[in-house]
């Protein structure tokens, strides 16, 4: 029986399907209409269950295609890991560089110049007290006494006296003298030394500058002892004078063929010194003065307080001086100047050592800012001038442990002094006083734990001569007038008096 309302149709298996009301609307719009609205963000669909319940589980699920783009990515990690023969070099190159950065910095840190440990060998004088019959400490007869000439010894003669006479030999000592063979008491103290510093002028290769200078890095000072070009000296240069010492000796290593004659020369000039002063020197350091000019502007104006007009001129050695009294700034033309002056002094070449303090206090002073401020352009230049113009038998280590040093020594742990001594009534020669010398050497370059005894100093008086006028100054009783010392703060605050002429 036919419904108006509904259709039925019989499907291939027989069943009727029910179509709902005849409306004549399409069955396919019905069976569209019937399907669920497909959400476009869900994106379970694309995983295996499914659904979007599990996946977490199925993104960990494995996928060949994944596993394949995995191994390819390991392989090539694999490839780019693999260190090359050059790259492997280059890693070794760089931890020996380092190392090697490691242990030079431990090196320099710990790094102490060699220092003689006892005596015996180590003790450059000789150590057998002199007690000869005929008086402690009488100095050769001169020659001229003799004869009776009373006439200085200078450039005008020729200052030749009686030899000097030989060391005392352990073995064949004199009647009366007491060899002293305990040398293991001259101990050397850890952490002093002595460096000798000469200032030369090739033109005539003249000492014009001789100092002795301590470094003494258990107490943090320096002391610096200058020795003035007149000094006299009686080992036989024509004008008894030991600023000719040093020519001398560089003419006769010259003569001999020696290339470096100036070094070996120095070397000597340091061993009279320590036989005679009874002091251990354990560097030598040679400043061409002609590169004065250039080791200055390197440094930069140093500034001094100039204490009287300088004015001078000498065409023969290219020296013209022209520097106003007063706080001044130096070049190093006119610093050459201000430490050569002496024309107007009241004392000659004593006020000329004591404006050497001045200028040498300034120097310190500016090289030392320089290392702390670590004005790297200013020391290297100061670097390149030195080692062109400056000649030692110090080693870099050495050099560098000195700086060093230099840093933690103040201005008012700085002492300057000029050996002790005066100019003698002829005004020829600046002659040593025995007494105050000698004190100075036990309280400022003495290394040994043990003192210099009056017995040993200047055993063969090689200061001085059997004149009435130098025996004077000679053996003199130590009096403040031999004992000028001044700390670096001093001169820097109230400079020094130095008298003029004019």
């Amino acid at each position: 029986m036919k419904n108006d309302d509904f259709e039925e149709k019989t499907t291939e298996s027989g069943d009727f399907q029910d179509y709902g009301p005849l409306t004549g609307a399409d069955p396919k719009d019905k069976e569209a209409d019937d399907e669920p609205e497909v959400d476009k963000d869900d994106v379970s669909m694309y995983y295996p269950d499914g659904d979007g319940e599990h996946m977490e589980e199925d993104d960990g699920a494995a996928d060949p295609f994944r596993e394949k783009q995995e191994k390819k990515k390991e392989k090539i990690r694999k490839k780019n890991g693999r260190l090359t023969g050059g790259q492997i070099a280059l890693i070794a190159v760089v931890f020996v560089l380092y190392t090697a950065v490691i242990v030079a910095a431990s090196w320099i840190l710990f790094y102490r110049p060699s220092q003689a440990k006892t005596g015996g060998n180590d003790v450059p004088f000789d150590i057998n007290p002199v007690t000869a019959a005929d008086g402690n400490n009488a100095p050769p007869v001169h020659k001229a006494d003799e004869s009776g000439d009373k006439e200085a010894p200078g450039a005008e003669t020729d200052g030749q006296g009686e030899e000097v006479p030989p060391p005392v030999d352990e073995g064949e000592a004199a009647e009366g003298t007491e060899v002293q063979t305990a040398t293991s008491e001259w101990k050397a103290i850890e952490g002093i030394y002595n460096v000798l510093v000469v200032g030369m002028d090739k033109q005539a290769n003249l000492a014009d500058v001789t100092m002795l200078v301590n470094i003494n890095t258990v107490e943090n000072s320096i002391t610096v002892m200058q020795i003035p070009r007149d000094t006299l000296i009686t080992t036989g240069v024509a004008t008894d004078k030991i600023n000719a010492q040093y020519a001398s000796l560089v003419g006769s290593w010259y003569h001999q063929g020696y290339d470096n004659c100036y070094m070996r020369a120095l070397s000597d000039y340091a061993r009279i010194l320590e036989q005679s002063l009874c002091v251990k020197i354990h560097f030598t350091v040679l400043v061409d003065l002609e590169g004065f000019p250039a080791i200055v502007n390197s440094v930069g104006p140093i500034r001094v307080f100039v204490p009287g007009p300088m004015f001078y001129e000498d065409p023969a050695q290219g020296l013209s001086i022209a520097i106003g009294e007063g706080w001044q700034d130096l070049d190093g033309y006119a610093a050459e100047g201000f430490v050569r002056f002496r024309s107007d002094y009241v004392q000659g070449d004593l006020g000329r050592v004591n404006a050497q303090k001045i200028f040498m206090t300034a120097l310190y002073q500016k090289v030392v800012s320089l290392l702390k401020n670590m004005d790297i352009g200013r020391i290297n230049d100061l670097a390149q001038v030195v080692k062109a113009n400056v000649t030692t038998d110090m080693s870099v280590s050495d050099l560098v442990f000195f700086a060093r040093s230099f840093l933690n020594i103040g201005t008012s742990n700085v002492t300057m002094m000029t050996i002790p001594g005066n100019m003698e009534a002829w005004n020829v020669h600046y002659v040593i006083n025995r007494a105050a010398t000698l004190q100075v050497i036990n309280d400022h370059f003495n290394i040994y734990e043990k003192a210099i005894d009056d017995n040993i100093f200047d055993r063969y008086w090689t200061f001085c001569y059997n004149y009435e006028n130098y025996l004077k100054v000679y053996y003199a009783p130590v009096t403040s007038a031999y004992m000028s010392e001044y700390t670096a703060d001093e001169v820097a605050e109230d400079s020094i008096a130095i008298p003029f002429i004019h």
